[in-house]
């Protein structure tokens, strides 16, 4: 019996002592030695002792226009949280998350009859806004017909029990017209104290009355003191007339034409990965009006540079493209980190417009 009990304490430490120290360890000195920079975490180091710039492995939300910009995330580009939306094409937040993104960047394609044959073409943000214009009520509408826009729209900023503007505009409006509190008691005649977004149905019922054919929009004002505050005003134009009224003007029938004259938007541009952290665009996407295009007006020191400026930037872009497995698999990829830091030494931040 003893030596039964003594067997199996023996094999229990040397199994702890070998699958548990000598092999990670073995493994850690394996990688360590023969590929140390993927077992370190795959960094890209800055020059001059900047430090570390990132994971190549990892997504960095890159959100400014002079640079590329990554494939959407449902992880909020966050490792310890990867994952995919799972939001099917029928899903409307798919729908309204692919809209906020597409609706104030979209263009026409050149030399179509919708952009005109002026030196400056007309846009579909322009369009958008006259089609928004023209019904006074329409705001009104799109809050009572729509579940996800508005309420998204009235928690824009919020931070904990803090609203943002948006937020706070609606409570203010409220305080200051009965007709919103009364609307929204006597659809909800048991529930307690409403929030702003439980109130941007006759919010915007009341708004379009007394500011028919404008928008709350945030604009920026000066103080005596220099400085500049942000505040909601209505508005004739306005990014998020463009980002939630998009998917109505382009269903319209009567904007069939303008619709088909719309540049085409690559895939990976407003899909997630299934990990979130996708580190790679594809090479349609990088050189696409959408990212090129917008990088190279803001690397380019002035207008007359335009040109040779896309140029640079295009090449350098092909020189960042790759096809995974020797060239085997999938379409030309580039990663967005190492372009945008190739970027940054090429074209530095310091000459963007």
């Amino acid at each position: 019996m003893k030596n039964n009990i003594r067997a199996s304490l023996i094999l229990l430490l040397a199994t702890v002592v070998l699958c548990c120290g000598l092999y990670p360890l073995a493994l850690f000195g394996v990688g360590r030695l023969l590929f140390p920079s993927a077992a370190a975490g795959s960094l890209i180091e800055g020059k001059g002792g900047a430090g570390s710039q990132g994971s190549r492995l990892i997504a960095q939300p890159f959100t400014a226009p002079e640079y590329f910009w990554p494939r959407p995330s449902a992880a909020s580009y966050n490792a310890t949280a990867s994952g995919g939306s799972n939001w099917g094409a029928n899903n409307p937040k798919l729908r309204d998350r692919v809209c906020q993104q597409i609706g104030p960047i979209l263009v026409y394609k050149q030399g179509s009859r919708s952009a005109g044959a002026g030196p400056k073409p007309r846009t579909p943000q322009q369009d958008i806004d006259a089609w928004f214009a023209a019904v006074p009520d329409r705001a009104a509408a799109w809050a009572s017909a729509s579940s996800t826009g508005p309420v998204n729209w009235a928690r824009t900023d919020l931070s904990g029990e803090a609203y943002g503007l948006q937020g706070e505009y609606i409570r203010q409006w409220a305080n200051e017209h009965p007709e919103v509190l009364e609307a929204w008691k006597k659809s909800n005649p048991n529930a307690d104290a409403p929030k702003p977004e439980d109130l941007v149905t006759p919010f915007f019922a009341s708004f379009a009355r007394v500011h028919p054919g404008r928008w709350p929009g945030v604009v920026e004002v000066a103080q005596t003191d220099g400085t500049k505050v942000k505040r909601i005003e209505p508005v004739a134009s306005d990014p998020a007339v463009h980002a939630n009224f998009f998917d109505l003007w382009v269903s319209d029938p009567a904007n069939r034409d303008k619709a088909a004259d719309l540049e085409p938007v690559i895939a990976d541009m407003v899909t997630t990965s299934g990990s979130g952290l996708d580190p790679h665009i594809t090479l349609r996407n990088a050189l696409s009006v959408y990212q090129l295009d917008r990088v190279a007006a803001k690397r380019a020191p002035s207008d007359s540079e335009a040109d040779s400026t896309r140029a640079e930037i295009e090449k350098l872009v092909r020189a960042h493209a790759f096809t995974p497995l020797a060239g085997l698999v999938g379409e030309p990829l580039v990663n967005v980190l190492e372009l945008n830091l190739a970027l940054d030494e090429r074209f530095p931040t310091s000459a963007v417009r």
